[in-house]
């Protein structure tokens, strides 16, 4: 018997009493009535007898007084009789035509009842929801058509069966407790989600609400199930998808965020929390968070916020965490600008812990500033002849200058005038062989990245000075085109000299086989539309291979025969530092032409 059944079960019981007691009320009035009706009839009937025999024992007599009192009295009992006796019929009929009203309506009340009850079962069979009736035993009473359909049983094969029949081995257990704390709060509703198998072996998810009653003085539980399968299923996903969210984002060192201007909170994912050390909260405060950017980077950080906030666009930025710990870690933060439900402003964002991209850089930048250094060295011992010329030169003119000033010394009288210009002629002869050397030492040093404003002109002539004697015993001709009043450019100066010169060494060389025509190197400097300042070397040599074009800057790839094939690679690598650009092409005639660019003004120069 289901819950809704035993309801209507108290509803026909109810509608029942009602009918028998209207039958026993009907029945002793409708008695007295006709009791009443009898007596009347009685009393009337003895009324004319003894009216009658008065009249045969007198006979017509003058009338005296006694008999006419007594006669009278007769007459009037009789009229007192027939009165009485059509009130009494009337009144029978008036409670008759009641009853009988009532009777009508009890009768409709009844098929009413019977209706609604029909009404009532449809519904409970049908309802999409899963009716359980079960004693305390736990022994199935009642399951509508529905539920017993929706675990693949019909009624029949789980009544008075156990309900642990549709629970999983894993969840009786649970099953048995709920119930139990069902019998012990009679009346009170409790719910609770279990999994439930079907008789195929599949699962569904429900939520059971039951409760307690005592019917006919037995303890029974009503247990209506509501499906929510989907909605477990649709959890787990999201549950699964949010571990893989968590797990990608962990291996990717990237947390994602919102943040409510208004607020000032910030909504983090658990990767998030990890990168920046906090423990894992609901929010947190940007005020909080701002304090874990290292100091000299806070306010630039609070400014790009702030900007970023008033416009309600976009920002990305990177900057540096000061841990606990006194460990730095280097992050960048990427955020979407968009409005809330009451117009302000919030972001959707993700940060990411770069700080092992950061070191892998350095080490890099170490990499190829070591290997930029053997570079130079190696382009030194290319010009070890022109070094030895340049600085052989000065070397000769002191020591004739010398001998001439001895030789003024010695004359009687010494001609000290003559003496003091040879002198001064030994002075400047040793400045220009110190000078060749210094730049020589600057080369082969492995100082660090020193940038200064200076005059890309004179790193030029410096360099052409290093080359002279290899331009002379290659029978190369060199033509300087280079724009005065030129900006300066911040930049490392020992850096620039080494990109021009391997560009000037790349140039002789690739006019050693040509034998038909003058040999001539052009270096031209000049400002483009963009106020870049650009450096060009240009050779009448063999030129470019239309097959090479593509590779010629990459790392370890060479045209010579003897070549490391890092040389134009390091070249690229220094001017993209400097926030330039290197390029190669072809000339319209023989030979090649080398260009970079640098910027007259780079951010965050000193």
């Amino acid at each position: 018997m289901s819950p809704l059944m035993v309801a209507n079960t108290w509803r026909r019981s109810a509608a029942r009493v009602v009918r028998v007691s209207v039958l026993m009320m009907r029945k002793p009035t409708i008695k007295s009535l006709s009791s009443a009706e009898q007596w009347l009839l009685g009393s009337m009937a003895l009324a004319l007898g003894a009216v009658a025999g008065i009249w045969l024992l007198l006979g017509p007599v003058p009338m005296a007084a006694p008999h006419f009192i007594a006669f009278v009295l007769l007459i009037a009992s009789l009229a007192a009789s027939l009165v009485m006796m059509g009130l009494v019929g009337r009144t029978r009929r008036q409670m008759e035509a009641v009853l009988e009203g009532r009777l009508s309506a009890e009768a409709r009340a009844i098929e009413a009842l019977r209706h609604s009850e029909a009404q009532w079962k449809e519904v409970f069979e049908h309802n999409p929801v899963m009716y359980f009736m079960v004693d305390a035993t736990g022994t199935v009473l009642s399951v509508n058509t529905f539920g017993a359909a929706q675990l693949g049983y019909s009624v029949s094969e789980l009544l008075g069966k156990s309900v642990l029949k549709v629970f999983p081995a894993e969840e009786q257990s649970a099953a048995q407790s709920n119930v139990a704390i069902c019998l012990e709060n009679i009346g009170q509703t409790h719910s609770w989600e279990i999994c439930k198998v079907r008789k195929d072996g599949s699962t569904l998810w429900v939520r059971e609400n039951a409760k307690a009653v005592r019917l006919d003085g037995r303890l029974i539980v009503l247990i209506a199930c509501e499906d929510v399968t989907e909605r477990k299923q649709a959890e787990n996903a999201l549950r699964q998808s949010e571990m893989y969210l968590a797990k990608a984002q962990r291996l990717s060192h990237t947390g994602s965020f919102g943040l409510r201007v208004a607020s000032g909170e910030l909504i983090w994912s658990e990767e998030t929390f990890r990168i920046f050390g906090f423990k894992r909260a609901p929010s947190i405060k940007l005020a909080t968070v701002i304090q874990r950017i290292h100091p000299d980077d806070r306010g630039r950080v609070q400014r790009t916020i702030d900007r970023a906030s008033s416009a309600g666009k976009d920002f990305a930025h990177s900057y540096r965490l000061l841990m606990p710990d006194g460990s730095i870690k280097h992050v960048h933060a990427t955020a979407h600008a968009m409005k809330d439900a009451s117009g302000g402003v919030e972001f959707v964002g993700a940060v990411t812990d770069i700080t092992a991209r950061k070191r892998a850089e350095m080490e890099l930048h170490e990499a190829q500033a070591t290997l930029a250094h053997v570079r130079r060295v190696t382009a030194l011992g290319e010009l070890a002849a022109s070094i030895a010329h340049e600085v052989n030169q000065p070397l000769a003119a002191v020591v004739t200058n010398a001998a001439a000033c001895r030789r003024w010394l010695n004359r009687k009288p010494p001609d000290l005038k003559e003496a003091r210009g040879t002198v001064e002629a030994i002075i400047k002869d040793g400045n220009r062989a110190g000078e060749v050397i210094q730049r020589v030492r600057a080369l082969v040093s492995k100082a660090t990245d020193q940038r200064a404003a200076l005059h890309i002109n004179d790193v030029i002539n410096e360099v052409i000075s290093l080359v002279q004697h290899e331009l002379l015993i290659h029978q190369v001709s060199l033509r300087l085109e280079l724009s005065p009043d030129l900006p300066l450019v911040i930049a490392d100066r020992v850096q620039l000299q080494q990109v021009i010169l391997n560009l000037v060494i790349n140039g002789i060389e690739a006019m050693q086989p040509v034998a038909d025509r003058p040999r001539e190197l052009v270096i031209r400097t000049c400002q483009d539309e963009t106020r870049q300042i650009v450096v060009t070397v240009k050779d009448c040599g063999v030129g470019l291979a239309a097959e090479n074009a593509g590779r010629l800057f990459d790392a370890f790839f060479t045209t010579k025969s003897g070549g490391m094939g890092m040389g134009l690679s390091i070249c690229r690598s220094i001017i993209g530092a400097h926030g330039g650009r290197l390029s190669a092409s072809g000339n319209a005639g023989p030979g090649a032409t080398f260009q970079f660019t640098l910027p007259v003004t780079q951010e965050g120069a000193p």
